[in-house]
């Protein structure tokens, strides 16, 4: 599995928008503050994904772990948040945090998990850092877009969570696949 499309398709996958905006349930006391701290969010993790993807070869060599083992071991996780966005899309945080835990929480929940780094990691290392950027920057400025606005209905975005929680098992077991064949 390589190519843009099946790269940005995998990255948007694990990022999954629609549960990042569902496991943010509080509503902001002051509108205008809300969208700085949403952009920071977003910037601030898309800057770290950034570094990580650049340096996924070194990262890998530094771990003795070859491409093809990380994608074989990148699968669980995949899987695993593929499974848990089936089965129950959000975990939300109810209280509204403090702004400057907001921007941490935004930041550290909904755009840097761990299948999110894997995936960076197994894309870039095998597909390159440019195609993986362009998935990253598409699932950060949807996520940013549904947490600026916060116009969808919940029931939409737990149907589109669901969704791409499927998307994200298959292609999981593709990237095993993958993986396995590699080795």
């Amino acid at each position: 599995m390589s190519g843009l499309g099946p790269v940005m398709l995998m990255v948007l996958a694990a990022a999954n928008p629609a549960a990042g905006a569902l496991s943010v349930a509080w509503r902001p006391s002051n509108r205008d503050q809300w969208r700085p701290r949403v952009a920071l969010a977003v910037a601030a993790a898309v800057a770290a994904l950034w570094v990580i993807a650049a340096l996924a070869d070194p990262i890998l060599d530094g771990l003795s772990v070859t491409t093809g083992t990380w994608r074989l071991a990148t699968a669980v996780p995949f899987a695993v948040a593929g499974l848990r966005w089936m089965l129950w899309p959000a975990r939300p945080i109810h209280d509204e945090p403090r702004a400057g835990t907001q921007v941490a929480l935004i930041a550290l929940t909904v755009l840097f998990t761990p299948q999110l780094v894997a995936v960076v990691l197994a894309t870039a290392a095998h597909d390159g850092t440019l195609r993986t950027m362009a998935g990253v920057v598409l699932a950060a400025a949807l996520t940013a877009a549904l947490l600026w606005f916060r116009a969808t209905p919940t029931p939409l975005l737990s149907v589109i969570a669901r969704l791409l929680g499927g998307i994200a098992i298959v292609l999981a077991i593709a990237l095993g696949v993958d993986g396995t064949q590699t080795l």
